[in-house]
């Protein structure tokens, strides 16, 4: 099953078995506040400046076969995503599926 999103929306890694896949983008924030902006010499009040930094790009992929899907990564896209976890979610009266948490490098 591939999923293909907006024409701004990023595909996430082909995989079998998909069930849902989220994608979510973040920035560090970054104090990059200098003399000019804080007042200085002056003694005027001055202000923090903050700006966004490295961007992190997170995949959290549910599935069927967690191994399928590992396993498919490393053929289709070699070296663009690195596993941070895998969990088993089992419930009392439904299948049991895996969560699998990526990261773009």
């Amino acid at each position: 099953m591939s999923i293909a999103l907006g024409k701004d929306g990023a595909a996430p890694p082909k995989g079998s078995d998909i069930i849902n896949a989220t994608y979510t983008e973040e920035c560090e924030v970054v104090d990059v506040t200098n003399r000019s902006n804080e007042g200085g010499a002056t003694g005027k009040a001055g202000y923090r400046a903050y700006k966004a930094g490295f961007k992190t790009k997170m995949w959290e992929i549910e599935c069927h076969d967690a191994t399928g899907l590992v396993t498919s990564l490393e053929n289709n896209t070699p070296g663009q995503f690195e596993v941070m976890s895998v969990s088993e979610n089992i419930s009392i009266d439904g299948a049991v599926t895996y969560t699998v948490s990526l990261r773009e490098m």
